[in-house]
C-alpha cells in the first residue's frame, strides 16, 4: 500500500516558469495512469495554466500571479492558500521547494506532502515523506519525478514531457499558416529568453533562417510571444542585412524574404499551437523548447549560461544542443563538467558562450533532426 492510502484528490505546485509547467505534464501523466480514478489539481504560475486546460486528468487549475509587490504577493499567496484548504486534499505534491510554495504546500493541510529541495539542499522541512536524490544534481524532469517515487510510485527514468493541446486551438494555427501559403518543411524559431545571457545573437538566428530557405526549400517563422514583442522587428531588420549582404540579385531577395515570417504578439497557448505545426524547432534554452518537445516537434537548442545536464533531459538524436564547454568563464559542474554561471549580464568580453555557437554548424543541426 502506498504511503497515506490511495488518496481521492491530489494538489500538484510548482510556481515557476514556463518550461518548469511543461517539465510537470511528465509527473503529471505518471500519477494520472497509476491513479486513474483520483482528482488532480493543480497550482501554477499565470499565465502558465492555460497550458493544461486540456491535459488528462488535470479537474482544475489554479493560477498565481507573481506581482512585483512583496505586500501585495503575500496577499495573494494567502488568499490562494485559503481556498485550496478548503479543497481538503490528501496529498501535496510540491516539485520546487521555495518558501513560498513549501509554505502554500504546509497551508493546504493535507496529511501528506512531498516536498523536494532543490539541487543538493536537505529534506524541506514541511514534506512529510523523504523525497530520494539528497545531494545529487539530476535532470529537473527526473527530480520532479523522484518527488512522486517518494510516495511509493514505480516510475522509470526517460519519460518526456507530453502537452496536450486545444484542439481549436491547433486547428486556428493551422488555417493561419495555410493563409500565408508557406511552404513545408517549416522552422519554427523562438527567439526570446528568460535573461539576457541566456540568448543566442540575433544575426546567427536570422543567418539559420535564410539559410534554411535556401537549402530545405521551406519557410521560416520567427514566434514571439506577448511580452516579446520588440524582439519582432530586431529579427526582420536583421534579416534584411543578412541578404543585403548576399550576392543575389533583387528578385531572388524578394522571394526569400517573402518566405520569413514572425508571429508576434502571441498568447501562450497559441505560442504552443503555432509550435505543434513545426517541422524543426530552434531556440534558446527557454519554455517554448520545452513546449517543442512536449508537442513532439523536433528541437535544437542553443545554450549558454545554463546547464544542459539539468535542462535537456531529452534523447540527442531528436533533440540535439550546443554547449561552448571550454571557457575560463564556467564553474565546475556538479554534473561532472564546467556547468553554468548563472549571471542575468555576461561579465566577459563578447559573450563568448553563445557567440562562439556557429550558425552554419547549427543549421547542419536543423537539417539531420528534420523529419524524412
Amino acid at each position: 500500500m502506498r504511503i497515506g492510502g490511495s488518496p481521492k484528490k491530489i494538489l500538484l505546485i510548482k510556481l515557476r516558469a514556463m518550461g518548469d509547467t511543461v517539465l510537470m505534464t511528465a509527473p503529471l501523466q505518471e500519477l494520472h495512469k497509476q491513479l486513474p480514478e483520483a482528482e488532480i489539481q493543480v497550482a501554477v504560475r499565470s499565465p502558465w495554466g492555460g497550458l493544461l486546460e486540456n491535459q488528462p486528468g488535470v479537474s482544475k487549475i489554479w493560477s498565481y500571479e507573481r506581482v512585483p509587490s512583496k505586500t501585495a504577493r503575500a496577499r495573494s499567496l494567502a488568499r490562494l492558500a485559503f481556498q485550496l484548504r478548503n479543497e481538503k486534499f490528501d496529498w501535496v505534491i510540491n516539485f520546487h521547494a521555495s518558501p513560498s510554495s513549501s509554505l502554500l504546500a504546509l497551508a493546504t493541510g493535507a496529511p501528506v506532502r512531498s516536498i523536494h529541495f532543490h539541487g543538493h539542499r536537505d529534506k524541506n522541512r514541511f514534506s512529510t515523506v523523504e523525497v530520494p536524490g539528497k545531494g545529487t544534481l539530476k535532470p529537473v524532469i527526473e527530480r520532479d519525478m523522484d518527488t512522486v517515487r517518494a510516495l511509493e510510485f514505480d516510475i522509470p527514468e526517460g519519460i518526456l514531457p507530453k502537452l496536450e493541446l486545444s484542439p481549436f486551438k491547433k486547428e486556428e494555427a493551422h488555417n493561419k499558416l495555410s493563409h500565408l501559403g508557406l511552404e513545408n518543411p517549416i522552422l519554427i524559431l523562438g527567439l526570446g529568453a528568460s535573461r539576457p545571457t541566456k540568448s543566442w545573437p540575433m544575426v546567427h538566428f536570422s543567418k539559420v533562417a535564410i539559410e534554411w530557405t535556401r537549402q530545405s526549400r521551406g519557410s521560416a517563422i520567427a514566434a514571439v510571444a506577448l511580452n516579446e514583442v520588440a524582439l519582432a522587428d530586431y529579427f526582420l531588420e536583421s534579416v534584411d542585412r543578412e541578404l543585403n549582404h548576399l550576392a543575389l540579385d533583387s528578385s531572388a531577395q524578394t522571394a526569400l524574404r517573402s518566405k520569413i515570417l514572425v508571429k508576434s504578439g502571441l498568447s501562450v497557448r497559441g505560442l504552443a499551437a503555432l509550435i505543434s505545426h513545426a517541422s524543426v524547432f530552434l531556440g534558446n534554452d527557454s519554455g517554448p523548447k520545452h513546449l517543442a518537445v512536449a508537442c513532439g516537434v523536433p528541437t535544437v537548442t542553443c545554450f549558454g549560461p545554463e546547464d544542459p545536464f539539468e535542462w535537456h533531459p531529452y534523447p540527442k538524436d531528436k533533440h540535439p544542443y550546443f554547449f561552448i564547454s571550454d571557457l575560463p568563464c564556467r564553474k565546475d559542474g556538479l554534473s561532472g563538467y564546467p556547468a553554468w554561471c548563472g549571471l542575468e549580464v555576461c561579465v566577459t568580453e563578447g559573450h563568448k558562450c553563445m557567440d562562439q555557437i556557429r550558425p552554419d554548424e547549427v543549421l547542419a543541426a536543423c537539417l539531420r533532426v528534420l523529419p524524412k
